[in-house]
């Protein structure tokens, strides 16, 4: 679980979409080490759980440069990982794709009376979505998370602070200026 949540965290992903990743999703060994997303699990009544060849939408295919901690423990699990024939980097003991909805029970079941039971896997995408935001821009957020708009990143994922900016510096030109035209 806690490499799930680890690699969350290092790409922003949606939680079907960190399940659904095969290790010829993955560069490792590149100048860059990244991970292509280009599916998501899905479980239907009738079909089981399976992986759908592409994700949510079209601009959530994409390819996410991972930051030195994720690069190194996917390969540490690659290193020890039992061979499936999904090629999934998180299978399960039987060698098949994990259903969301029992991951998201696991995590339930983890922050259960740590004071934390407000952290949810989507969680982890709001805080990638708002440390990118806050270091860099809303776009370069938007498109870490896969979002066609930056307005849906910018309304639903980055974090509004609870205070705003300091502009104090910029609005004493308003005195600065009120004292020049009373002087007159």
């Amino acid at each position: 679980m806690a490499d799930i949540i680890d690699l969350m965290l290092a790409t922003g992903c949606r939680i079907g979409e960190i399940l659904a990743v095969r290790w010829n999703d993955l560069d490792l060994d590149g100048d860059l080490p990244t991970l292509s997303v280009s599916g998501t699990i899905k479980t239907e009544t009738g079909k089981g759980t399976y992986r759908k060849a592409t994700p949510k939408t079209d601009t959530s295919r994409r390819t996410v440069v991972l930051p030195r901690f994720a690069a190194d423990l996917l390969r540490v699990r690659r290193e020890f990982a039992t061979p499936n024939e999904n090629d999934a980097v998180f299978a399960t003991r039987n060698g098949t794709w994990h259903q969301v909805v029992n991951i998201e029970r696991r995590w339930r079941q983890i922050r259960k009376d740590t004071g934390y039971e407000w952290v949810t896997p989507h969680t982890f995408r709001k805080t990638v979505a708002t440390l990118i935001s806050e270091a860099t821009t809303s776009e370069l957020a938007s498109r870490r998370l896969g979002h066609s708009s930056t307005q849906v990143t910018r309304d639903h994922y980055i974090a509004k602070p609870p205070v705003s900016a300091d502009l104090s510096e910029l609005l004493e030109r308003l005195a600065e200026n009120d004292d020049t035209n009373s002087d007159s």
